[in-house]
């Protein structure tokens, strides 16, 4: 009987230790099925993003900081580069903003009044609260990268402006790394 009890608090005092020599943090993040119309009138969906690699910046119409350092950011680091810019607020036209307008007030944010700076053209802006509320997206500022496969490979909270960490992020999703 003393063995048993022996083995049995032994399990005990064990087990909320299994798992922490694993790789039980790797595991896989597939981004959620969406499909969604963006600022230009496209539909995006898993369908259209299947077998490429992609970006994701959850963002909001009214979040400027960090949201449009990154948008940025990414475009110098990775120009015409896919990128799925989506809304974590759930209203249609947040604050009073439509989508085109956000996108031309992010594609304004550096041009110090005369129109010379980055132009995010080939960005689409959409609407992302669904997909966000799956990955668990609390707050504007959250950037995914995307692999082929559908599969998150990276995800970075706050301004990302760093463009190392842009490229080095960028070459895991799309295999290179």
């Amino acid at each position: 009987m003393s063995k048993i009890l022996t083995l049995l608090v032994m399990s005990l005092l064990i087990s909320p230790l299994a798992g922490c020599t694993s790789d039980d943090g790797d595991d896989t993040v597939v981004f959620p099925a969406f499909s969604a119309v963006a600022d230009n009138d496209e539909v995006y969906n898993n369908t259209r993003m299947d077998g490429n690699p992609f970006i994701v910046i959850f963002s909001a119409e009214w979040c400027n900081n960090p949201c449009y350092t990154s948008m940025h950011s990414i475009w110098e680091t990775l120009p015409e580069t896919t990128v799925l810019v989506m809304s974590t607020d759930p209203a249609e036209n947040a604050s009073g903003i439509t989508l085109a307008q956000w996108h031309d007030a992010a594609d304004a944010h550096d041009d110090d009044g005369d129109e010379s700076g980055v132009s995010l053209t080939s960005y689409a802006f959409m609407k992302g609260d669904e997909p966000g509320k799956e990955l668990g997206i609390t707050a504007p500022g959250t950037v995914m990268f995307v692999n082929s496969d559908g599969e998150v490979t990276k995800t970075h909270v706050g301004i990302l402006d760093d463009s190392t960490e842009i490229q080095k992020f960028w070459d895991e999703a799309s295999g290179i790394a």
